[in-house]
């Protein structure tokens, strides 16, 4: 067998040189953050836990005190007009008084043998009633159900009950008889008889605010809601 060659070290063959390491602007930037993160963690947090007051009893179920009267309190703060009507009679002519005001000439109205009453009375008046809720001034529904403790109003959609009449219009109406109003969430669900295809639950005009806390109406629903609260 042949000796292999033997060479002096000098002449053996280096690695490349290596070269300097930098890192990428996300590697950088995380970097910081760990860095922060670990000066704040060495630091040590000293703040003491705040005290949270005690919620009402209606907060987890039970019954909250006069339940109507609490919802016209709570949907008021909430910035929902609220009618008192004292004869069912003159429902009519308060919706159509509640248009006028708004200066609403369109309306679009579910179809509810308690509404039959207001859609005929708005026929015979200068309100043209539509079946596209984009091209009304107003959407006119019933109220499936309402939580007291918190002002909200419970929708349910489905047949001749379209969801955006309450979402696409401007002014938004809805019929809530006194008797439907429930005092917390815990006692909605088992008197609804059935789920609708969809609930929706409405507490005040629609409201957003950007970074800067400007709050805005109107920007994802109606500007205005008025509920009329009716004996049956």
């Amino acid at each position: 067998m042949a000796a292999l060659p033997v060479l002096p070290v000098g002449r053996l063959p280096r690695p490349p040189a290596r070269r300097a390491v930098r890192l990428s602007g996300a590697m950088a930037a995380m970097s910081a953050r760990d860095d922060i993160l670990g000066r704040l963690r060495r630091a040590g947090f000293t703040a003491g836990v705040p005290q949270v007051p005690a919620g009402e009893a209606g907060a987890v179920g039970g019954t909250v005190p006069a339940p109507v009267d609490r919802f016209i309190e709570r949907a008021r703060a909430a910035g929902v007009e609220v009618t008192r009507v004292a004869e069912f009679a003159t429902l009519a002519e308060q919706v159509r008084e509640t248009l006028a005001a708004a200066g609403a000439r369109t309306a679009v109205i579910w179809e509810s043998e308690l509404l039959r009453p207001v859609e005929d009375a708005l026929r015979r008046s200068d309100v043209r009633i539509t079946d596209d809720p984009s091209q009304a001034d107003a959407g006119i529904t019933m109220a499936e159900a309402a939580v007291a403790e918190t002002g909200t109003l419970v929708l349910g959609a489905g047949p001749g009950r379209a969801r955006g009449v309450s979402l696409i219009p401007p002014l938004h109406i809805a019929v809530l008889p006194e008797d439907l109003i429930v005092s917390t969430l815990f006692d909605l669900f088992p008197r609804l008889e059935g789920l609708p295809s969809a609930l929706s639950f409405i507490t005040g005009p629609s409201r957003t605010a950007d970074i800067e806390h400007t709050p805005v109406r109107g920007a994802h629903g109606p500007i205005a809601v008025s509920v009329f609260l009716v004996r049956i």
